[in-house]
């Protein structure tokens, strides 16, 4: 039955992406969660949300001496010391998520897309987020990417990681990426 109900809605991109205290995703902490919502093209939003995560404890010796200067250096590290407790906790930014999901899904089947998906499905799973409610399929760049490079296009844009390692700016950049492939794998046929 879930799976006909399923069929019956559009499918939608939900862009997602973590930036946390390490690559660990059973032990590292989430620090900062961003969701986009978009139809299968990328070009229109249904929706986004964004948030820090205030962990119960944060010791900077728990973070590696590459993910504490690339988020001291974004000023992640920042926003966590100088924000609400209270708004940033990490039960309300779980009920918050878990909402925001929700609300999309009723409207869409949820395909789970970004950069090395699996990572952050496991950080939204251990935010209690009811996993059902997303598509079993998932549509992960780093494929494209991957492909991009084995058969040497020499117009793929991406560059590596590169920017400011926060949420709003990861999730952009791979809309835009994903909009060039989409136009790139176009003109190919």
């Amino acid at each position: 039955m879930k799976e006909e109900a399923s069929l019956m809605k559009p499918e939608a991109l939900l862009w997602v992406d973590f930036e946390t205290t390490g690559t660990d995703r059973e032990v590292d902490e989430p620090l900062e969660v961003g969701l986009e919502c978009t139809d299968v093209l990328g070009e229109t939003s249904y929706g986004s949300y964004h948030h820090v995560i205030r962990p119960v404890e944060l010791s900077l010796y728990d973070l590696s001496p590459l993910t504490f200067s690339m988020h001291s250096d974004n000023g992640l590290l920042f926003e966590l010391v100088g924000g609400s407790p209270r708004d940033d906790a990490r039960r309300t930014v779980e009920n918050a998520v878990g909402e925001f999901v929700e609300s999309l899904a009723q409207r869409f089947t949820l395909v789970p897309a970004g950069t090395n998906v699996d990572f952050d499905l496991a950080f939204l799973n251990r935010m209690d987020v009811d996993m059902g409610l997303l598509s079993y399929r998932k549509f992960d760049l780093t494929t494209l990417r991957y492909y991009l490079r084995f058969i040497d296009c020499p117009d793929d844009p991406y560059t590596g990681h590169h920017g400011s390692h926060r949420v709003r700016d990861c999730i952009k950049r791979d809309i835009q990426d994903y909009r060039w492939y989409r136009k790139l794998l176009k003109g190919a046929w």
